[in-house]
This record gives structure tokens, sequence and C-alpha cells, in this order.
């Protein structure tokens, strides 16, 4: 009997005197769930909030072949259901997309640069579908190209120059990035259109002048003003400069879902920073200018699991890596991960999450890059 007492007794403990469950704070603005995150992670009970990567496989792209395939810098990348990898670069003659399997092997080329079928000029849009079909949205000739995983041209899809650039969704609709004239002024606005692209809604503006060159020249670091979109989950989530730290959660059909909120500590700039780029840009004889603090978001990314990976501006815990806010599907703040991700011009990480595996490229010391993915194990 006195066994059984004490075993409840624990039972007890462990379930009323365990770690505690945070209260998530939320509010309402005009019908829309704001969930508002604060400097510190919430404890949520039962939910994985680390992760370990374990190496699987790492592409040299200081290779001879590599290098010979003119996509030595190349950055973006889509990985298919099966695991291979295709890298694009729109900066070269010839074959623009390189498929690689996944130990990290050669496989073929295919869409050439070019005006004819098949054929692109500047790929601003990639993705995967559920038949793993590469979408490519390409801006210069106006074209949605989609590929087979062997690269032979499947459809291919025009739109209208005054729809700007876009991309296909999973329910036949389009999301659009356009220029549109607001109070007199020319805004970047996202916005979702139906199958003949005419403007269903808007789901984010931006003013496009901000920043623009002036006297004072250009602006140091993020010279482009902040303005991403990524898809997953039947989902749309879009980020703003002039929004701050806030993630805007959309549907397909362009209905804001969701608005996810957080508290940040500002980063400044460092001295060694703005020197750095000050000895850049005026050697060209471009003047520059730097704002105090960094912006509070450089880029996100997402896993097919609905979580968001935030790359702040904030120094990690080794050389290169940068500390990454990870919030859970419903919006919520419950992790911060160091990372070595390699990013560009301040606003683009080059990482992808799919499948319990983090696909992404890192610089070395020497500048070159190399290509990993690791398995995540989420504990």
């Amino acid at each position: 009997m006195r066994k059984l007492f004490t075993l409840g007794f624990i039972l007890f403990l462990l379930l009323y005197c365990g770690p505690t469950q945070e209260k998530v704070e939320k509010i309402m603005e005009d019908g829309v769930a704001v969930v508002l995150n604060h400097i510190e992670p919430y404890k949520i009970r039962g939910e994985s909030t680390n992760f370990t990567l374990e190496k699987e496989l790492s592409i040299d792209f200081a290779r001879d072949d590599i290098g010979k395939m003119g996509i030595a810098n190349a950055t973006d990348f889509e990985v298919d259901s099966k695991g291979n990898i295709y890298f694009f670069y729109s900066n070269k003659e010839g074959d623009m997309i390189f498929k690689f399997d996944g130990q990290g092997n050669f496989v073929t080329s295919f869409g050439p640069k070019g005006q004819g079928p098949g054929e692109m000029q500047y790929i601003i849009w990639s993705g995967i579908d559920s038949q793993d079909n590469l979408i490519i949205s390409d801006n210069g000739n106006r074209k949605v190209l989609l590929f087979n995983s062997d690269g032979d041209l499947v459809k291919e899809t025009r739109f209208p120059p005054n729809v700007g650039s876009i991309f296909p969704l999973d329910n036949g609709n389009y999301i659009s990035l356009s220029n549109k004239a607001i109070d007199d002024k020319v805004h970047w606005v996202f916005s979702i259109r139906d199958s003949k692209f005419e403007e269903i809604k808007v789901l984010d503006t931006q003013d496009n002048e901000l920043y623009d060159i002036d006297a004072q020249g250009i602006r140091g670091v993020n010279m482009v003003p902040l303005f991403k979109r990524k898809i997953s989950k039947n989902y749309i989530y879009v980020i703003s400069e002039e929004r701050g730290y806030e993630i805007l959660k959309c549907d397909l059909e362009g209905n804001l879902a969701q608005r996810i909120r957080k508290e940040y500590e500002p980063v400044e700039v460092s001295d060694e920073v703005k020197q750095e780029r000050k000895e850049r840009y005026e050697q060209y004889g471009v003047k520059v200018w730097f704002p105090k603090y960094w912006l509070p978001i450089c880029d996100f990314f997402l896993d097919d699991k609905g979580r968001i990976y935030v790359m702040t501006f904030e120094r990690g815990e080794n050389p290169r890596e940068f500390m990454y806010d990870i919030f859970n599907p419903q919006g919520i703040f419950i992790a911060r991960k160091s990372l070595n991700i390699y990013f560009e011009g301040d606003r683009s990480v080059c990482a992808k999450s799919i499948r319990n595996r983090l696909y992404f490229f890192q610089e070395n010391k020497d500048g070159f890059r190399k290509f990993l993915v690791y398995k995540m194990r989420w504990e």
C-alpha cells in the first residue's frame, strides 16, 4: 500500500508541479487574430523547442565541374520529394537549371536562356508541386513554366505585362508582385489574381520609393526595402519593412488569417560594417549613409510542418552564425537557434526545410560556398 501511495504522490508531482505552460497573449484586430510574442520564447507543454543537426550531404561549389557549369555563384534552389536538388542561376548563358541527385551527383541540366518554348530570361520565383513538377516564374519572358523531374517542358503560361510577376497557387489563383500608384506614390503590391490574371485581393503594399537615392546617397545596409512572401501549408506569409517585426498569414484566396508579431531588441549596425561598406561603394563614387539599427528581420523560411524560421541580425554563438527566431504553426515564438546560413544582400536567406531536413548554402572563409543537407532531430 505504501508503494502505491508513493507512486501516486510522484505522479501528482509530475502532473501538477512540472513545467508550467505559459498563456499565449492574443488579441483581435478588425476581426483578425494577432499573436503577441515577446522577447523570450513561450513555454508550451509538449512542444518540441530544439533541434540537433546531423550532416548528410555536402556539395563543394568550388568544385571544377560546378565552375565549368557556370553555377558557382548560384544560391536559389528547390528540392523534390525524392531528395533531388535543382539549382538555378539566371546570370549565365546556356542552361539555367541544374539537377543533382540526393547524393550530390550531377544528373542533368535544362531550361536554356532564350525566348522560345522552354526557354527563360530571368528566374524570379520557383517551387515544386505535388507531382514533383518544377515551377518557374520567368520575369524576363513573362511566363510560368512547368517542367517534370526529367527536365521536359510540361506546360507554359504567358502573363500580361500589367500584372508584374506571378506564381501559381494550388487553388488555381496566382500571387502577383506588381507596381501600383497609391496616393501619388509608387508601391510594390502583393495581390491575389484569378486564372485570368484579374486582381482579386491585395495582401500587402510597400512604398517602392522608400530609401531611394537622394543627396545622402544610398542606404549602406538593407539597400533594398524588405518585402517578401513565402508559401507553405496552403498559406501565404508576407513580411514588409514598413510593418517591422510582423508576419501576415493569408489563405490562398487572399484573406488575412493571422498577424504574428514579436517584440525585439534593436541590433546596432557596427562601425566595422559601416567602414567596410563605405570603402566598397565610395571607390565607385557612390555615397552611402547608415541607419543606427539593422532591420528586425533579414528574411525567413518555412518548413512543411508550418514552422517559421526568421533570421535576425543578432550575432550567433559562433563566427558567421546569426540568431533565428522559430515560430510554431500557430505563430507562437517557441525557440531561438544560432545557425550559419549564407545570406545575400542583407535580405535573402539561402535555406529551406523539407521533410525534417535543412538544406542551405554556407560560405567558407575563402569566399567559396558549399551546399549542405542536415537531418533535423527535434526534441
